[in-house]
């Protein structure tokens, strides 16, 4: 583990020399930023100082633009809703989704570092078809990897103790900051229809990992 911070350490301290070409800053700053989310990390680790894990409750908008942008956003709160995090569709801007999330500031960031990387792999992956046969492939990818990340955060609370209560703890103070200070909200459901396009992004999906420290930066003496 302590390898594994200088590395991080070493990646922040060449992207924030003054002399290092903005180029190669940048791709320190992002290798240093996929180590930190693998290996469950956060600012706090690198810090000068020592400081307290903060386990407020925060809000953030995340904006999700582009084609199959309504599948997207059921992507990102799918992945909010594992790293104990909630949320709601806020109203739509211009070709943009808005997504409100309420949740600790390091399980948001958890959550929208892993929805980007399951959003590009997702647009990589994505097979021709129509648009109908897209939707439904989009569909199978966000549930296959519902899948995946609920394995991961299994295996995580099996193997560490106390991690079940820690993670409902943080989800229950997420859903009542929400209903105190969020609008009222009206439940809307869809059918999905289970073809060979929902069943392709299904199997595509189930293949995502994630780190399991993910789900635990800072599980310890929390609750209180």
């Amino acid at each position: 583990m302590t390898n594994r911070k200088e590395t991080i350490r070493a990646l922040l301290a060449r992207a924030n020399h003054a002399t290092t070409p903005q180029p190669e800053a940048q791709t320190a700053l992002a290798l240093a930023s996929k180590l930190m989310q693998k290996y469950g990390f956060t600012d706090h680790d690198f810090s000068s100082e020592p400081s307290i894990q903060d386990n407020s409750v925060v809000i953030q908008e995340v904006r999700v633009l582009g084609k199959y942008r309504v599948q997207r956003q059921n992507l990102l709160y799918a992945i909010a809703l594992k790293h104990s995090c909630t949320g709601y569709r806020s109203d739509d801007e211009l070709n943009t989704c808005v997504v409100v999330l309420y949740g600790r500031e390091t399980d948001i960031f958890a959550a929208r570092t892993l929805f980007a990387a399951a959003d590009t792999m997702g647009a990589r992956l994505l097979p021709r078809g129509d648009r109908s046969w897209r939707i439904s492939w989009w569909k199978g990818f966000c549930a296959g990897i519902e899948e995946a990340l609920a394995v991961t955060r299994q295996e995580f609370i099996s193997e560490t103790a106390g991690a079940g209560l820690v993670l409902t703890d943080r989800m229950t103070r997420a859903h009542d900051e929400m209903r105190a200070n969020g609008p009222r909200l009206v439940a809307r459901y869809a059918s999905v229809g289970r073809g060979t396009a929902y069943s392709s992004g299904q199997q595509v999906g189930r293949g995502f990992g994630s780190a399991e420290r993910s789900f635990g930066s800072g599980v310890r003496g929390e609750i209180g």
